[in-house]
């Protein structure tokens, strides 16, 4: 299966349809995406479409093969098409985008999850933006 965003005009992700790869196929045999792309469109009279690879996270194929993209995109995740990257949405204004894995980061690196002797959590942090720092959470014990 071959997987597809559906964009609206600010490139956001409205939805990911699936599509058979034999809808993808050139007279050669080989895969296109605008088959996929003109498939959809006759399918559903129009749209804006990009395709996604279900096995693509953080810039990385999980099998090894070509990442497609940076991500695997869903519902309201954005498609950069100056960097053709799919990435979510900005969690903060303060943090920035890494055009290759398609994430974002903050300006200050989080600090480790301390741990009990039985490893379980301890905390966990959460970023104030306000203060540009991460606050720890204390988990409660049981």
């Amino acid at each position: 299966m071959a997987h597809f965003a559906s964009l609206d005009a600010d490139n956001n992700v409205i939805k990911v349809h699936c599509v058979d790869n034999r809808q993808l196929l050139d007279v050669d045999g080989s895969e296109s995406e605008e088959h996929g792309i003109m498939y959809l469109r006759v399918l559903f009279g129009g749209g804006r479409y990009k395709q996604t690879s279900y096995n693509t996270r953080g810039g990385e194929h999980q099998l090894g093969g070509t990442p497609l993209r940076a991500n695997y995109c869903g519902k309201g995740w954005v498609y950069n098409e100056e960097h053709d990257i799919f990435h979510p949405a900005q969690p903060y204004p303060s943090w920035t985008l890494d055009e290759v894995k398609g994430n974002w980061n903050p300006p200050v690196p989080m600090p480790d999850i301390e741990e009990g002797e039985d490893g379980r959590p301890l905390n966990f942090w959460k970023w104030n933006e306000d203060e540009q720092q991460w606050d720890k959470v204390e988990i409660p014990s049981e």
